[in-house]
C-alpha cells in the first residue's frame, strides 16, 4: 500500500478536495497540517516553495499543485471517472469549480461583515447563481444524480468542498435553494460514510 503524507497548513483551503477524496475512497493518510509559523523552515524543501505538497512512500515523491495532487488521488483511488470520457468530463466540472474558486477572492478580500455580504451577494447573483442552474441542468440531463456517469467522482466532491466552505456557510446558506438536485448532490456527498465521520472530526477553521 503507497503510504501518503499530505502537507499544508490548517486550513481547508487548496488541500480540502485531496482530503476528501482520500477519505472518500478511505485511504489511510497523514494528514500533516503545519502552522504558518512553521512554514519559513520547510518552504526551501517544497517543491516550487509552495503547499499543498503529498509526499509518497516516505519522500520517495513529492507532488506539488492542488489540482494535480487531487486528479493524482482520484485516479489512483477510482474517483476520477471510469473512461477518457468521463475523467475529461470530470475535468471540465473541476476547471469550472476552480473559476467559482477564483470568483471568491473579492469577497475575500473585503473585511467589513455588512460589505462583505454585499460584496457576496452580488458575486452569488452574477456568478454562483448562473453556474448553480447550468448544474442543476446537467444533472436533470444525465440522470444518475451525479455529475459524471452513475458514480460519485471527485467533480462531485470539488463541488460539495466549494457549496460547504466556512464562508459559503456564513454568507451563502441558501445559494442551493432552487436548485434540489444541486442541493441532493451536495447532501449525499457530505453523507458518504467515511466523508461524514471525517467531518465530524475535522478541525474547525475560518477558511
Amino acid at each position: 500500500m503507497t503510504n501518503y503524507k499530505l502537507i499544508y497548513f490548517n486550513v481547508r483551503g487548496r488541500a480540502e478536495l485531496s482530503r476528501l477524496i482520500l477519505h472518500c475512497a478511505e485511504v489511510p493518510f497523514e494528514d500533516y497540517r503545519i502552522e504558518h509559523s512553521e512554514w519559513p523552515s520547510i518552504k526551501q524543501d517544497m517543491p516550487f516553495r509552495q503547499i499543498p505538497v503529498l509526499e509518497i512512500d516516505n519522500g520517495d515523491g513529492l507532488l506539488a499543485q492542488s489540482n494535480t495532487i487531487a486528479r493524482y488521488l482520484a485516479k489512483q483511488h477510482g474517483l476520477a471517472g471510469k473512461d477518457d470520457w468521463e475523467r475529461s468530463q470530470a475535468d471540465m466540472f473541476i476547471d469550472c469549480v476552480y473559476d467559482l474558486h477564483a470568483g471568491m477572492r473579492p469577497v475575500a478580500r473585503e473585511k467589513d461583515p455588512e460589505k462583505q455580504q454585499e460584496v457576496f451577494d452580488k458575486v452569488n447573483e452574477e456568478m454562483i447563481q448562473p453556474h448553480a442552474k447550468k448544474l442543476e441542468q446537467c444533472l436533470i440531463q444525465n440522470g444518475t444524480g451525479f455529475l459524471v456517469g452513475n458514480a460519485v467522482t471527485w467533480a462531485d466532491i470539488a463541488y460539495y468542498a466549494y457549496f460547504t466552505t466556512p464562508m459559503m456557510e456564513r454568507l451563502g446558506g441558501r445559494v442551493l435553494d432552487g436548485h434540489p438536485h444541486l442541493k441532493k448532490l451536495v447532501e449525499h456527498v457530505g453523507n458518504i460514510p467515511s466523508i461524514k465521520k471525517y467531518i465530524e472530526k475535522r478541525p474547525t477553521t475560518l477558511r
